[in-house]
């Protein structure tokens, strides 16, 4: 089980990569999408349950911007 810190320092993480590259994060559920600056909406990740929705964001953002 991820704590609670952890999730929340990866979710922070997801959300200033999104923002440096002009997207915004919404979470749909267990997914979660980018929403960018012209309104259209991207697929990012989904994930098997909660724990894991923020890290899994983050490893695909990652793979998509650097």
């Amino acid at each position: 089980m991820v704590s609670e810190k952890i999730r929340q320092s990866d979710k922070e993480k997801a959300v200033l990569l999104a923002l440096k590259n002009k997207m915004a994060l919404i979470r749909r559920d267990l997914e979660i999408h980018g929403i960018k600056v012209d309104g259209s909406t991207e697929f990012i990740s989904k994930s098997e349950d909660y724990d894991e929705l923020w890290s899994d964001a983050l490893k695909a953002l990652k793979k998509k911007f650097n």
